[in-house]
């Protein structure tokens, strides 16, 4: 915890003839990040016509397992240990018996597929016929008689008509069928004249329809489609049976193959990363400090203790390069999808997931801030129904957790479903929540500079920054709150503590020789003690002269960016308001019809009454069910917001790598 997980850089020598059962045990036991050998002069081999024999044998084998879909009847089973070369023959073996059954099956997808594409073609033609009830045999043009079949907007039609018989001079016969906006046109004319009608079929833009090659009533064709449509859905039916028996019957060892391919595939590709001398073979990489023993055990009895093995803490220049594996407990895990999202800390920083789990809870409480909210959001997460199932689980988990902090702040702030709350009421007092949000927040400001930055000071060994950069901002942060909780004479009488800070003028507050009682003597000590120490340490750990002279001032503009900072987390105020007064304007609405309508149904009949009630209870229940999603989705925004803004902007630099294990993946498969 506070820390990723201890890495070590190793690197271990091993007889080309034990290299295959090394790089098996090493994938099986997924205890080390492979990397390729640097530092020395070895001789490095290219991916050779195994990875390419392996490669194409496992895309014919996903192809398959598509095809069947198999995987929906896959289970895990136990298989022998082999090598890539008794992998790829038994691969061989199964594709040579399943090889005829799949090209005949294919075939006959393939066919009825072609067929359905085009018999659906057929018909969307047919569709555009479908008002007409000549056959469509009549509407192809001959020698002397040309003949248009088109479609036209309805509002055109009246005018497309007295245009047509205009140019043909009347000799043309006209009509419309159909209903809607657009309608279908039958244009018939002399052939000769057909030159005079393709303009007035432009001008009105006429959709020319190509008559379909069928004989009949387009109806009646229409209909035979459709039969055609059904015995070909009953042909593709009796062929996806037999798709599915075959499946059932060969997912076993197309499951297991396609695994096994994989898994060779992946331990031959990492052999371009290793070096190689004429009898052995150096692999390199990284491992968490708690697996070495483990790491060494496995090249021992892979390779029958014909082994060098060497395994070292990473040197100042390595710590860039070092890949993060986080580690903390079972309850501030889950957090750190938040941290990730942000990004991984460097190996030499501070890992904020255990800092930023209590506080991300506490502010979405606020945020959502109604007891009964947090119990049905902590309800619907738990339950693992279809919507929440689509969530992660560590996400899933970190909501439950925000949810049980939701009730008792709730029960404090905003009731039970806007109902009686027991310490404060929002829409009442709100300036006791802004203060809350105020604390809250300066409290997180000076966690970040202080105990979060300074114990990355402290694992970095980095004294002088401690000293000369985040102790003075401490110090600057506390003093220049306390300071102006002075000049706006803030009480904290809302809390239950009889105290108010005494008041004064903005001036007088800060003015370091103006006479004031203790408290105030006192800020203004930590205030000016950490402005001179925070710009002397900004002049002495410049580099260059311009910024020897501009970083004792940022040290001085930085002061407003607190005022920003604490101003920022007013939001939790705003958030939590906005919950409360949406639960009273749905309460306050439900109310009202339940005082406007009841007396009425029950002076008419008692069985109004209860059905109103029932449809009265599910409207609160939809409304206050919406106000938790919407809300809930603002707090958690917000909250995410604040930590990756005001509270890592104090001290978090990220840019990690992910440890990422060379495991072996065995869904279907244990050796």
């Amino acid at each position: 915890m506070f820390k990723s997980a201890r890495m070590q850089k190793f690197r271990a020598v091993v007889p080309q003839r034990t290299s295959d059962a090394t790089v098996a045990r090493l994938h099986e036991a997924g205890v080390v990040q492979l990397k390729e050998v640097s530092g020395v002069e070895v001789t490095r081999k290219a991916l050779g016509e195994d990875v390419q024999e392996v490669s194409s044998m496992l895309s014919t084998f996903k192809e398959i397992q598509e095809f069947l879909k198999t995987q929906q009847y896959g289970r895990s089973v136990r298989v022998e240990e082999l090598t890539y070369k008794e992998t790829l023959e038994a691969a061989k073996k199964i594709l040579k018996k399943l090889d005829k059954k799949l090209v005949i099956l294919r075939g006959n997808k393939t066919e009825l597929n072609g067929k359905r594409q085009e018999l659906l073609a057929q018909r969307g033609i047919i569709e555009n016929f479908s008002e007409i009830k000549l056959p469509l045999q009549y509407l192809r043009s001959t020698d002397e008689i040309y003949i248009v079949v088109g479609q036209i907007s309805e509002e055109r039609i009246a005018k497309f008509c007295g245009s047509v018989s205009d140019a043909l001079s009347q000799k043309v016969f006209v009509t419309s069928v159909g209903k809607g906006k657009i309608q279908t046109v039958i244009v018939a004319c002399r052939t000769k004249d057909q030159h005079k009608l393709s303009p007035v079929l432009y001008r009105y833009e006429v959709g020319i329809l190509e008559i379909p090659p069928i004989v009949g009533a387009p109806r009646k064709a229409y209909k035979s489609i459709e039969k055609k449509l059904s015995e070909v859905k009953k042909q593709a039916a009796v062929v996806d049976r037999e798709v599915s028996k075959l499946a059932k019957a060969e997912a076993r060892d197309i499951n297991c193959l396609t695994e096994l391919l994989e898994i060779q595939k992946e331990r031959l590709e990492c052999g371009a990363i290793f070096g190689y001398t004429d009898t052995t073979v150096l692999i390199e990489g990284w491992a968490p400090e708690k697996k070495t023993s483990e790491l060494e055990s496995i090249l021992d009895k892979a390779t029958k203790h014909r082994y060098v093995f060497r395994a070292y803490v990473p040197q100042a220049s390595e710590i860039e390069n070092v890949p993060i594996k986080l580690e903390n407990p079972r309850i501030v895990e889950d957090f750190e999808f938040i941290t990730q999202t942000y990004g991984l800390p460097r190996y030499d920083e501070v890992d904020p997931t255990p800092f930023l789990w209590p506080t991300f809870a506490l502010f979405f409480a606020i945020c959502l801030s109604d007891a009964a909210y947090g119990v049905l959001l902590g309800l619907f997460m738990a339950s693992g129904v279809w919507f929440a199932k689509g969530f992660p689980r560590d996400l899933r988990v970190m909501i439950i957790i925000c949810a049980i902090f939701t009730v008792p702040v709730g029960a404090l702030m905003g009731g039970w479903f806007g109902f009686k709350p027991l310490w404060v009421d929002p829409l009442k007092n709100p300036i006791a929540i802004l203060k809350l949000a105020i604390f809250i927040g300066i409290l997180h400001i000076i966690l970040g500079f202080g105990a979060v930055a300074t114990l990355k000071d402290l694992f970095r060994k980095d004294w002088k920054n401690l000293i000369l950069n985040h102790a003075p901002r401490v110090l600057i942060t506390v003093g220049f709150f306390g300071l102006s909780f002075c000049a706006l004479g803030i009480g904290l009488h809302e809390f239950g503590i009889n105290f108010t800070f005494p008041k004064l003028s903005l001036f007088s507050a800060f003015n370091p020789f103006a006479p004031a009682v203790t408290i105030v003597m006192a800020f203004r000590l930590i205030f000016y003690t950490g402005i001179v120490v925070g710009m002397a340490g900004a002049a002495l750990m410049a580099q260059g002269l311009r910024q020897r002279f501009t970083g004792p001032i940022n040290v001085i503009y930085s002061i407003t960016g607190l005022a920003a900072d604490a101003a920022s987390y007013g939001r939790l105020m705003a958030l939590g308001i906005a919950t409360s007064i949406i639960a009273y304007a749905i309460n306050y609405i439900l109310g009202l019809l339940y005082s406007g309508f009841s007396p009425k149904l029950s002076a008419i009949s008692v069985v109004l009454v209860v059905p109103f009630l029932i449809v009265l209870g599910i409207v609160f229940f939809v409304c206050h069910c919406f106000n938790i999603f919407i809300n809930s989705l603002g707090g958690f925004i917000h909250t995410m917001r604040l930590h990756y803004v005001e509270f890592f902007g104090k001290f978090y630099e990220g840019g990690g790598e992910k440890f990422v294990p060379f495991k072996a993946k065995r869904m279907f498969t244990k050796v």
